[in-house]
């Protein structure tokens, strides 16, 4: 491997960066100069589903539509070691057991496959998939230059998800004025951006001494009935400074009071986000996700900022709700008044 092929690689990666193209850009240049650099068939990134169970397709070089589409990609069958963050490579793909479309492979004239895990902050997003025409095995110096362009299109990724999520928070804010519909929506472009576990939504009641779970999503029913009544040592330290606060380990943490619940519901650790409106916590939104995840500070920022957007079209449905309800009352009680003296007139008596 010769210095001017990693710095080529680097360059493409470095300018995709800075310029104005998303995820998905950035990763089919960065599958475009690997190919090229490398003398590879294909390279291919795919990302966990928010279940965990699949790999899906994000970015690609050097293959067929027809391979991209041979099936759903099982991550426990095709890549399970990567997924621990191990790199993995495979010298004959007709032959060897873990890979799962074989024939599909050999179709489309693949030979070996190295699979590098697209890790960061310690959670496992996806895999970059490198092909070649011929036999080969990669030598120990292209697997680490490898691992280093992996955590590169890693970070890309993440970086993109996070900031995805203030345009698509906004977008679903502007699809309805509806509290209940304003709620769901948030919650589920969190979770789905970020393909975490889960995502729930407390706002405090008319009294504001207790918080309510108004949505939920990807969390089941039991896990939120047990969980709505208790409040734990994060939520009351993002609520009281109003700064988002993590917990890494929320079986293991003492701030997190339902511990077994973390283990039954298969989610490890969580972001508590207040939703401030005015300086003043109007609620709480959390994140869960599958496994071990350190918010890094951009994130924790990017995710205030989110907040403080929800906060604001929650406060704006609320008023609206407030506004509305203020009219229909007024339109019952015209209602009432008109068909009491203008319908029904009461008789007058004759002096």
């Amino acid at each position: 491997m010769q210095c001017i092929h990693c710095r080529n690689v680097f360059q493409e990666i470095g300018d995709a960066f800075n310029s104005p193209v998303d995820a998905v850009g950035i990763l089919e240049r960065a599958a475009t100069v690997l190919v090229k650099q490398f003398r590879l068939k294909g390279c291919h990134f795919r990302l966990l589903s928010r279940d965990q169970r699949i790999l899906e397709d994000v970015a690609s070089v050097g293959l067929s539509e027809e391979f991209l589409a041979k099936g759903p990609v099982d991550a426990e069958k095709s890549v399970a070691e990567a997924l621990e963050g191990k790199v993995v490579a495979v010298t004959d793909c007709a032959t060897d057991p873990r890979i799962q479309y074989p024939q599909e492979h050999v179709n489309e004239g693949i030979v070996s496959l190295l699979t590098v895990p697209l890790s960061t902050r310690g959670q496992v997003i996806g895999v970059m998939r490198l092909s070649t025409s011929l036999r080969r095995e990669f030598s120990e110096e292209e697997v680490d230059f490898f691992k280093v362009c992996a955590l590169f299109c890693a970070s890309a990724v993440t970086h993109a998800m996070f900031h995805r999520i203030l345009e698509d928070v906004t977008e679903s804010i502007k699809s309805s004025l509806d509290l209940d519909q304003v709620l769901d929506g948030i919650a589920q472009v969190v979770a789905e951006d970020l393909r975490s576990r889960g995502c729930t939504i407390q706002l405090f009641d008319e009294r504001g001494d207790r918080l309510k779970l108004r949505a939920s999503f990807g969390m089941s029913e039991q896990f939120n009935d047990a969980v709505e009544p208790i409040t734990s040592a994060a939520a009351e330290e993002a609520l009281g400074e109003g700064r988002c606060v993590a917990v890494l380990d929320a079986r293991n943490d003492p701030r997190i009071p339902y511990a077994n619940e973390a283990v039954r519901e298969k989610f490890t650790s969580m972001l508590f986000i207040p939703l401030m409106c005015r300086d003043r916590a109007i609620g709480l939104l959390v994140l869960y996700t599958h496994h071990p995840y350190r918010f890094s500070d951009e994130e924790t920022h990017l995710m205030m900022a989110i907040g403080e957007q929800a906060a604001l079209a929650i406060r704006n449905a609320q008023m609206y709700g407030a506004i509305k309800n203020r009219y229909n009352t007024v339109v019952d009680d015209f209602q009432q008044w008109f068909e009491h003296y203008c319908v029904y007139p009461t008789p007058q008596r004759n002096g």
